[in-house]
């Protein structure tokens, strides 16, 4: 059968295939502006509180929209684990010193989650490594109900400390001892008035004509004297403790020794002068025999050979 179209039916059909057309046009414009046919590079974070991100929350990196987020999870040290992609022509500004945080682009809206580009001179990050994360917090995040619980909480607690301190003061002696102890400032502070002045007055007293100055200078010359002949010092410390080690022990035992000779010098003490006249005494009687015996004829000749031997002998060198 030969179908014959009109001219209204042929009209119609060509609107129908050029809005067609442009409908594919303009899907392919989307779909090449939304990066889908471009090559995406998948990176991995974790966030202690990811509040109000899902799967197709927005990636940005300096402001421009560089991917989206593919899956979010709970692990199982409540943490919220995320995995995202970014496109190709931004994976060179993924580098080790890139952090990624979730802001609010205005004060409302979704939050979306940013990259920091990292610095030129650091190292690349490898594609589906984890870049740290740092928390952050915005009006919306702090207005939401799970903070505005915790600070109710805060501020009725704080209130009942207020109460409590406000009941405190309503006693009448806890308000005298209050009266009284402001009563007690102004006489502190004149005393500590008064202190000040002579603290400044011994100052000058020890600065006067640069007394403080000279001294110091003076310590300042010791200072740099020992720092020199400090490390001498230090060389010579370990014979010296060694040399101070016998000295001392040398001590302790020259000490036991006293402590037994004196007792015994103090017992003979009286008998020693009367000892020595003896002993002198008994030498003149030893000088007296022995010159009488060398008198004998037995020993006269004998002792002269010694003598002559004596006179002969060569002295000891010193």
């Amino acid at each position: 059968m030969n179908f014959r179209f009109n001219k209204y039916e042929r009209v119609a059909g060509l609107f129908v295939i050029i809005a067609f057309v442009g409908s594919l046009i303009s899907l392919l414009s989307v779909a090449v502006k939304q990066g889908w046919f471009e090559t995406k590079i998948e990176y991995t974070t974790v966030f202690e509180n990811a509040d109000g991100v899902h799967p197709g929350t927005l990636v940005q990196i300096a402001g421009l929209k560089a991917g989206s987020v593919d899956e979010v999870e709970l692990t199982v040290d409540n943490k919220i684990f995320i995995r995202f992609y970014i496109l190709a022509k931004f994976d060179d500004k993924i580098r080790k010193d890139s952090v990624t945080s979730l802001i609010r682009p205005f004060v409302i809206g979704e939050r979306v989650l940013d990259i920091s580009p990292g610095s030129q001179g650091v190292e690349k990050s490898v594609a589906r490594t984890q870049i740290p994360s740092a928390e952050s917090t915005d009006l919306m995040t702090m207005m939401s109900g799970k903070k505005m619980g915790s600070y109710l909480a805060t501020m009725s607690e704080m209130m009942g400390n207020l109460k409590t301190l406000a009941d405190a003061l309503l006693s009448k002696d806890r308000t005298a001892s209050l009266v009284e102890m402001f009563d007690r400032i102004d006489p502190l502070l004149k005393n500590l008035n008064s202190m000040s002045i002579e603290v400044i007055k011994l100052g000058k007293q020890a600065n006067k004509d640069e007394r403080l100055g000279a001294v110091l200078g003076e310590l300042a010359i010791t200072t740099k004297e020992l720092n020199r002949i400090m490390p001498e010092v230090e060389l010579q410390a370990p014979q010296m403790a060694k040399d101070m080690t016998t000295l001392v022990g040398n001590l302790a035992e020259l000490t036991n020794q006293f402590k037994v000779f004196i007792p015994a010098m103090t017992a003979i003490a009286p008998e020693l002068p009367r000892a020595s006249r003896r002993a002198m005494e008994a030498l003149d009687e030893a000088v007296v025999l022995m010159k009488a015996m060398e008198k004998s004829f037995l020993v006269r000749s004998n002792v002269q050979e010694v003598r002559d031997e004596e006179s002969k002998r060569t002295p000891a060198s010193k």
